[in-house]
């Protein structure tokens, strides 16, 4: 009987052995700047709308993450060759995307918009004329901006780093840029020199992004935790948190 029952204390051991080895840690990629949804703090702590919310929705879904703080260009890279399992960094549902990839349900509503140093003249597209403006790279923004820049006769800068359009604004080595309204109002509320002019699009929305057909549990899992966020006051919590003002709802 005591064989026995020592078998079958093994055969448990060994079979939780085997599930902890088997359970899944989801490789979550993020930008790597970008306040108000994911940037380091002056504890060098990672904080942000997108880290609170994953942090909150896998705790109640009961799954494990790993971040991998990539950029935005990377991030992308990184999902399409298959290095992770998903992009959480406000990333805009657009039909274009959708070819490619799937989305969660959408967490925030964004827009586009145009920024000015706080002293600037400039007040519409047509003040644009002869002048210098920086887009991020690959942004659902750098399309609709790209579309317009022949028309209203601007020189457009492609740039990499959300950081470093709002400082080429504020040193005068750029005339504007355009960002996600939510950024540049982030950026205003925390005291840059600059102003937002015009806002397009006022309602885009943002989920977090897989490959296409590709995991769909994870998406389930992420869906059914805003939800759930929504019902017991978390999502709002975190969106008063980091956005004064934000009234949206899921």
């Amino acid at each position: 009987m005591k064989i026995y029952k020592k078998l079958l204390g093994i055969i448990f051991l060994l079979l939780s052995f085997n599930s902890l080895a088997q359970e899944k840690i989801y490789k979550i990629a993020t930008d790597i700047d970008f306040p108000p949804f994911q940037y380091r703090n002056s504890r060098n702590e990672l904080i942000g709308i997108d880290i609170e919310l994953l942090e909150a929705i896998a705790k109640n879904q009961n799954f494990k993450y790993e971040i991998l703080e990539l950029g935005f260009q990377g991030a992308i890279n990184a999902l399409n060759n298959g290095e992770v399992d998903a992009i959480f960094s406000a990333m805009t549902i657009t039909d274009k995307r959708k070819e490619k990839y799937d989305f969660s349900n959408p967490y925030v509503k964004n827009g586009i918009a145009l920024a000015v140093k706080e002293d600037s003249d400039i007040t519409s597209y047509e003040d644009l004329k002869g002048k210098t403006v920086t887009i991020r790279t690959g942004t659902v923004g750098h399309d609709f901006v790209s579309k317009i820049s022949d028309k209203y006769n601007f020189y457009l800068v492609h740039l990499d780093d959300d950081l470093n359009l709002v400082e080429d604004v504020v040193n005068n080595m750029s005339d504007a840029c355009f960002e996600d309204s939510i950024y540049i109002r982030y950026n205003i509320s925390k005291g840059e020199k600059i102003k937002l002019v015009i806002e397009e699009k006022p309602h885009l929305e943002c989920g977090v992004m897989v490959l296409k057909g590709k995991n769909q549990e994870l998406l389930e899992k992420i869906n059914k935790g805003l939800k759930e966020l929504e019902k017991n006051g978390t999502y709002r919590k975190i969106m008063d948190k980091y956005l004064v003002g934000y009234n949206e709802s899921l």
